[in-house]
């Protein structure tokens, strides 16, 4: 059963999840097109509108696993054509950081603003901070999940197995006579699985550790 607080952490965390999630896409969508690939524009993914980016099944776990305390989801990948770009090896790798990489900004963008709450915050009298209390408090953890999601989904998303983004950075490292080897885990999907196992199994919890300090600190520079 849950109770109010784990209701009140979900109101709070699915908006910050599918803002994150939004921008994280069509950060995407917009390095491709950039880049020479028109294909995720011709699909209406260079937006921010979140109707063009949510997976129901990836919004439906972020849900349940939000509700028991950690959140957890992903979007709908965006589409990118390796043959449209000038420089396939390289213009993919770009393609891929960009995403994290906006993930990475918005959980400076949220630390900035719980700066200025803060600020503002201590600007007031006594008895108004006191009225004004439950309010900042509400504010404080909207910003926290702003840098906690953002900075989780970063981390996660740099993973280098397919079909994460990591994938195609560690790609442009590899060997030639590697690559091949390597995209065949996605192609065959083994790489998702390798990555649902390894999920499952909490062999990939040290991941979430760098995020999870990297987002203390900044809140804790911006209080």
């Amino acid at each position: 059963m849950f109770g109010l607080e784990d209701l009140l952490r979900l109101a709070i965390w699915l908006p910050v999840f599918i803002l994150a999630i939004s921008i994280h896409e069509a950060a995407h969508a917009w390095a491709a097109w950039r880049l020479g690939d028109p294909t995720a524009v011709m699909q209406g993914r260079l937006t921010l509108n979140p109707k063009a980016h949510l997976d129901p099944f990836g919004t439906i776990m972020f849900i349940i696993s939000a509700l028991t305390g950690f959140g957890f989801g992903w979007a709908k990948p965006v589409p990118v054509n390796p043959y449209y770009l000038r420089n396939p090896n390289r213009d993919m790798a770009l393609v891929a950081v960009a995403g994290p990489g906006s993930n990475v900004l918005q959980a400076f963008f949220w630390t900035a603003v719980l700066a200025f709450f803060v600020s503002l915050f201590n600007l007031l009298p006594s008895a108004l901070r006191y009225a004004m209390d439950p309010i900042f408090e509400f504010l404080a953890r909207v910003c926290f999940a702003g840098v906690f999601v953002n900075l989780g989904l970063a981390a996660f998303n740099m993973i280098p197995l397919p079909p994460l983004d990591g994938s195609r950075i560690l790609r442009l490292f590899l060997p030639d006579h590697l690559r091949w080897r390597f995209d065949t885990l996605e192609m065959t999907g083994l790489g998702l699985i390798l990555l649902i196992v390894l999920l499952w199994t909490g062999v990939l919890s040290f991941v979430w550790k760098p995020a999870f300090l990297l987002g203390r600190w900044l809140i804790e520079l911006a209080m």
